[in-house]
């Protein structure tokens, strides 16, 4: 499989991302998509570039990473602790690719698996989730829900920070969020340039947005 390191850079600070392609990023039989820099992933990173103390001195979550723009970045604006998740080991690949690549230090972001849809034991503990394009399968959106309302519910003063792509007016986050008593206040982009790319910030009901 074919490998790019790609070069981003927010203001001042530079992520380098590792990619595995395969003979077009437009097939999808072709192309692993934890295994690309999706223009959500982006606009989450360009958002945080922005607010970097929505990260800075935090614990921080990022579900399904992929290749971990957004948490990386967060690890180099200061972020107390990174964990990079996914569904399973071989999923981390990237991710811990890119933490060398950047010469992070191990000791404060690592990867670790996390199902979405199962229970959270009691050690997650986190300040900030982070959630770029993690709404791709419409098979997915309940069980990536759950999982940010089990986050929050064991960490109630945390707030997600979701990066999401709008492929269909079928296929929206409201029913999943009202059935997981969750509230979403959607947040300036400064990636206006992307289609269809809508930032969310999610809190429990019960919490203060």
């Amino acid at each position: 499989m074919q490998t790019d390191v790609k070069t981003f850079t927010f203001a001042q600070t530079r992520v380098l991302v590792q990619e595995e392609l395969g003979a077009s990023a437009t097939a999808t039989a072709d192309l692993d998509l934890g295994c690309y820099v999706w223009p959500c992933a982006i606009a989450l990173a360009t958002f945080l570039s922005q607010q970097p103390q929505l990260v800075a001195s935090k614990a921080v979550v990022e579900l399904g990473a992929g290749t971990a723009l957004p948490g990386l970045l967060a690890a180099k604006l200061g972020a107390a602790s990174v964990r990079l998740t996914d569904k399973c080991i071989a999923d981390l690949v990237p991710a811990a690719r890119s933490i060398a690549l950047n010469q992070l230090d191990p000791a404060r972001i690592h990867t670790a698996t996390l199902a979405w849809g199962w229970p959270i034991s009691r050690d997650w503990t986190c300040d900030v989730v982070l959630a770029a394009d993690c709404f791709y399968e419409p098979d997915d959106f309940e069980d990536a829900v759950a999982t940010i309302a089990r986050l929050l519910a064991l960490n109630p003063t945390c707030k997600a920070y979701v990066a999401y792509q709008l492929r269909s007016v079928q296929h929206t986050l409201q029913p999943y969020l009202a059935r997981w008593r969750l509230q979403a206040t959607q947040l300036a982009t400064a990636t206006p340039e992307l289609e269809n790319v809508y930032l969310i910030r999610i809190s429990s009901a019960t919490a203060g947005a």
